[in-house]
């Protein structure tokens, strides 16, 4: 289905209204530029969403407007995400563990097994019979 065109509302970058940018600063990660690029693709109604938000003049573009709504995401998921972290750290502690194990258990197994003894491969016919200096098939040419 075409979207039909919209007529957007002159909106103001947020940096342009101090008062709406600290109200909204706690959502928008902190203080200082977004520094890091996310692309993401957006469903009929997030985009809406999206263009109701720089349509009524709270944000400039989009991405601005999709900045806050991923930090008040986060400010109200703060007991969640403290739990992954908290999570993740143990899933990196014992992999670290894991990994140490492994290479201690093989280090240990490499040192206590007798060094192999390369044998030389057996020649295979062609290589058992003695070659001479002519070519097969008769006379070479002389200049």
């Amino acid at each position: 289905m075409a979207r039909k065109p919209r007529a957007y509302v002159t909106a103001l970058p947020l940096s342009a209204l101090p008062d709406l940018q600290q109200l909204l600063a706690p959502f928008l990660g902190g203080k200082g530029p977004r520094e890091h690029v996310v692309m993401v693709r957006v469903g009929e109604e997030g985009a809406q969403r999206l263009d109701e938000l720089v349509e009524a003049g709270l944000f400039g573009s989009r991405s601005e407007a999709a900045a806050f709504l991923i930090g008040a995401g986060i400010q109200a998921q703060r007991e969640l995400f403290a739990r992954i972290a908290s999570q993740t750290s143990e899933i990196k502690r014992l992999r670290d563990s894991l990994r140490q194990t492994a290479l201690d258990t093989l280090s240990a197994a490499a040192a206590q097994a007798p060094p192999e003894q390369i044998e030389p491969p057996e020649p295979n016919a062609e290589q058992a019979r003695p070659r001479s200096g002519r070519k097969r098939g008769g006379r070479t040419k002389r200049l």
